[in-house]
């Protein structure tokens, strides 16, 4: 039963703590993480910026209790600490995700820690605000991060009286959302060789001023530039499989923040999902932008962040979702994109590292760059070509639209 004046679960919050894992599950923890210079700082002064994130976001303090979301009556900044070293020269981004699995988060506990990963290097540390995928989605996390724990401002508390109840007509769309997102689509098809055990991860800088140009040539927004770039590498990954007669391109799932409205204390999975085809049998790359444009309109996306996410809605609809949401992922990628505002350089998330038999590929943009984290499934080989062609994707679209 749930505590007087505690938040109730969303359906996204259900879905991830029961249908697709639990809060011990290392493979649903999400992380933004930013390379910050100097030394890294001891466990007092980590407790200490805990502290005064917590006062400043109270949505740090809420933990899983009782069906819903409430304040941690007994708070501790210690529990939400986590150091860990590895060894001079280690790559950073395989450091940040090994932090990740190896420390668990405590369900007892608000489900987040920030954990400093140092000794990689003399002059540098990384700092990163780790979450459950429940607590937090993608944009809610970078929101808590960047706002509260690295820029020292306020975030406003959760509010207990956004769980409406959702027009029938809004749930039976969010049935068809997962059902076409379930549907039959071109699969990922990597050209033929042996795949690997265990999800692969990569990390890769982008140049965000290629970004800008493109987009400056043909009104394109830095997401619709990405998802553009991510089509042709998939389709130069394997250009047979994409010449074959009736393969237009495959359905990615791309998430929707909701928190401005819903939630904006940040709490929860604040998140929908609009199905993209990427048209990666498309063999000009500023037509697979186009195709891309079209379907990532700002009226496509508004028409999804308003009637797709009954917060509260009948028993019926949430075991129709259960049903269609392991048949909508396997073989299939996420695909998102953050804006952070910080002055650093160096950004990247580190999705979750479920394995679907796909992939999830977050790209993170600041005021420098565009960094592309992308975890695979064991089940696709040669994953390690994806970066190169992600870079000569870009350029490619780059030479088309400004020649």
């Amino acid at each position: 039963m749930r505590a007087a004046g505690a938040i109730p679960l969303t359906g996204s919050d259900r879905l991830f703590l029961g249908e697709i894992g639990s809060a011990r599950d290392h493979r649903l923890h999400i992380a933004l993480a930013a390379r910050m210079p100097g030394p890294a700082p001891d466990s007092g002064e980590l407790r200490r910026r805990v502290a005064e994130a917590a006062a400043r976001a109270p949505v740090l303090t809420y933990r899983l209790a009782g069906g819903g979301w409430e304040p941690d009556p007994a708070f501790d900044p210690a529990c939400h600490v986590v150091e860990y070293r590895v060894a001079p020269g280690r790559d950073v981004g395989a450091a940040v995700v090994d932090a990740v699995r190896a420390n668990r988060l405590l369900p007892e506990h608000p489900l987040w820690s920030l954990m400093v990963v140092h000794g990689y290097a003399a002059d540098e540390h990384i700092l990163c605000y780790r979450v459950h995928h429940a607590f937090q989605d993608g944009v809610g996390a970078a929101r808590i991060a960047t706002r509260a724990v690295l820029l020292g401002r306020t975030v406003p508390a959760p509010d207990p009286d956004v769980a409406v109840r959702a027009p029938a007509m809004a749930r039976m769309r969010l049935l068809a959302t997962a059902a076409r997102l379930a549907a039959p689509s071109a699969r990922l098809r990597p050209p033929p060789g042996r795949s690997g055990s265990g999800a692969r991860t990569f990390f890769l800088r982008l140049d965000l001023a290629a970004f800008r140009e493109i987009a400056a040539a043909t009104g394109a927004s830095v997401p619709q530039v990405g998802l553009a770039v991510l089509a042709g590498a998939l389709r130069a990954w394997n250009p047979a499989h994409w010449r074959k007669a009736g393969r237009r391109g495959t359905t990615v799932s791309f998430p929707l923040n909701l928190n401005g409205r819903l939630r904006d204390g940040g709490l929860g999975n604040g998140a929908t999902t609009m199905p993209v085809d990427l048209p990666c049998a498309e063999p000009a790359a500023r037509e697979r932008l186009r195709g891309v444009m079209e379907q990532t309109s700002f009226e496509r996306m508004a028409a999804y962040r308003r009637d797709r996410y009954p917060v509260k809605a009948p028993a019926v609809v949430f075991r129709l979702l259960r049903w269609l949401v392991p048949k909508a992922f396997p073989g299939r990628l996420t695909v998102s994109v953050i804006g952070v505002n910080l002055p650093l350089d160096g950004c990247f998330a580190v999705p979750p590292t479920y394995d679907t038999g796909g992939g999830a590929v977050s790209m993170v943009y600041s005021d420098t760059t565009v960094v592309v984290s992308c975890v695979l499934s064991a089940a696709l080989a040669h994953g390690d070509r994806l970066p190169r062609l992600m870079e000569e994707a870009l350029e490619e679209l780059r030479r088309e639209v400004t020649r």
